[in-house]
């Protein structure tokens, strides 16, 4: 389903945090449906940059579906997230003083913003977006949206150490667990997990989007219906109910039913999660 183009989200990102997420996959139509199905998600098809789709929902975007380049895929097909950039040629240098490098040079899409891809000191891939026209996604204010961005990692200290660098932040540990939270003052806005080994057995490994859901066991059920795969059953955490899934091209992704931490107070925000597939299994 297309709807037409629709305003700028007036939503302000601060740098260095997420601000959009996109999958380039090989099978464009399917996967389309199959997260329509899943997120009851509808599309703005932009025929002059080859066919991208903006995911809508409620009229405001949720995410981007790509058909891949004239000289097609070199890997797997994932989810890529990208983090808010001021300066993004500033950045892409700051990255590779840090040990990273610049998969892709910054380059202008058309009036929506300024984008590069990189890979950080452990060769994970990410993305910087500078937003001009694009406005990125409006976070975890529903079903179908990006509700969480998790790092995971072998070595959480080194990951640290780079992106607390690179986007002006600090860290927080889980009380212990082997897992941090990035900050920007109070606001949490993704972590960092070192338990890597557990989740490369599910190729989920570096960065992870996590998408909302307001009921983990039918979505799982819904995915796997539409030619999708449940990679990690859905389980209870410390911050909601979540499960891994794969659509039908093998993009890894998961869905968590968010919930404060029971001692917490105040407004109610999503968290990390606070155990792994093997110790849920």
């Amino acid at each position: 389903m297309t709807q037409p183009a629709l305003p700028k989200s007036p939503r302000a990102v601060p740098a260095g945090e997420p601000i959009w997420t996109d999958l380039i996959t090989p099978t464009p139509q399917q996967t389309r449906d199959f997260y329509a199905a899943l997120f009851g998600w509808e599309y703005q098809i932009l025929q002059e940059l080859g066919g991208y789709a903006n995911a809508h929902l409620g009229g405001k975007k949720a995410a981007g579906i790509s058909p891949p380049p004239p000289q097609g895929l070199d890997a797997q097909p994932s989810w890529r997230i990208y983090f808010a950039s001021d300066d993004i040629h500033a950045d892409a240098a700051q990255i590779v003083d840090l040990g990273g490098q610049v998969l892709l040079e910054p380059m202008q899409i058309g009036d929506r913003g300024q984008m590069g891809v990189f890979t950080d000191a452990d060769a994970a891939p990410f993305a910087l977006w500078q937003d001009d026209q694009h406005g990125g996604f409006v976070q975890n204010t529903g079903p179908g949206r990006v509700v969480w961005c998790e790092y995971n990692t072998r070595d959480s200290a080194k990951a640290l150490g780079f992106y607390t660098a690179l986007f002006h932040a600090t860290s927080q540990q889980i009380p212990d667990l082997e897992y941090h939270t990035l900050h920007h003052e109070n606001n949490g806005f993704a972590g960092v997990s070192g338990f890597g080994e557990n989740w490369e057995a599910v190729n989920a490994d570096g960065w992870m989007v996590y998408f909302y859901a307001p009921d983990v066991d039918k979505t799982a059920e819904v995915a796997q219906r539409h030619g999708g795969k449940i990679l990690v059953e859905p389980w209870d955490m410390l911050y909601g109910r979540m499960a891994v899934l794969a659509d039908p091209a093998g993009a890894v992704f998961s869905v968590m039913t968010p919930q404060p931490r029971p001692s917490e107070s105040g407004p109610s925000e999503p968290g990390p999660p606070a155990t792994t597939p093997a110790a849920a299994s």
